[in-house]
């Protein structure tokens, strides 16, 4: 339906074709990206800073809230912290990377670490706090040893909201990558981004900017939504319908 809205928009001249063209430049641009060499391996060096970062934020946003979960003093010290680091623009973080890295790779892991850290780790925290006490006390009854709590109890029950936590940080740390490969790198679909902008090529920019989100569409519905479903499924909170 969008398609359509934007190649009647398109054939109606409502805007100049320099601004708005049409979904056949697009896919054009993007077929030419794609037989040049410059798609694959953009997308590819996206996806392999993302990978490596978030793998990042996620052992570091689990630890702090396993932390905070797990003791009130330092949940109430640290939860405004990463509330308020998380309400920050993830763009943001770019300046201070070119500040601390320059123009180094390890920059946009910096991006990407802080833009999604906090969300995993306020997301953890409170599923962890959320825990009614009941659960506790009952499998505690029920001869559950103390070291065992952690995996076998608190992790478990928390674990829906945990994966809501990570399902954000996810989004959140793309946005990061984006954004910092649009200064900091020669090759990612931020440097597409940038170099469409540079050469006033907007069917290039506009066929990276579907390209980004469909990537995240596609990736939110097919693996964080295949797992949320088995969380779901596995705790009887699905759906019968």
């Amino acid at each position: 339906m969008l398609i359509i809205f934007w190649l009647t928009a398109f054939e109606l001249n409502l805007l100049p074709s320099y601004i708005l063209p049409s979904p056949f430049m697009v896919g054009e641009r993007l077929h030419e990206l794609w037989v040049d060499g410059y798609f694959l391996p953009s997308l590819a060096a996206s996806l392999r800073r993302m990978a490596a970062g978030f793998a990042c934020s996620v052992c570091i946003g689990l630890m702090f809230g396993l932390a905070m979960g797990t003791n009130r003093m330092l949940n109430e010290c640290l939860k405004s912290f990463f509330l308020g680091l998380q309400t920050l623009p993830t763009v943001a973080w770019v300046p201070i990377s070119l500040l601390i890295f320059g123009l180094k790779e390890r920059g946009i892991y910096f991006v990407i670490v802080m833009s999604s850290t906090p969300a995993i780790a306020i997301s953890t925290a409170d599923g962890i706090a959320g825990i009614p006490t009941l659960y506790l006390r009952a499998a505690q009854t029920l001869g559950t040893p103390p070291y065992a709590m952690g995996w076998r109890v608190i992790f478990p029950a928390a674990l829906p909201r945990i994966v809501t936590g990570i399902k954000l940080g996810w989004t959140l740390g793309w946005h990061g990558a984006v954004s910092a490969e649009l200064i900091k790198a020669s090759l990612g679909l931020g440097f597409l981004l940038h170099m469409g902008r540079e050469l006033n090529d907007m069917p290039q920019v506009i066929g990276i900017m579907i390209v980004t989100i469909l990537f995240g569409v596609l990736l939110d519905r097919f693996l964080f939504g295949a797992i949320e479903k088995r969380i779901q499924r596995r705790w009887g909170l699905a759906s019968n319908h």
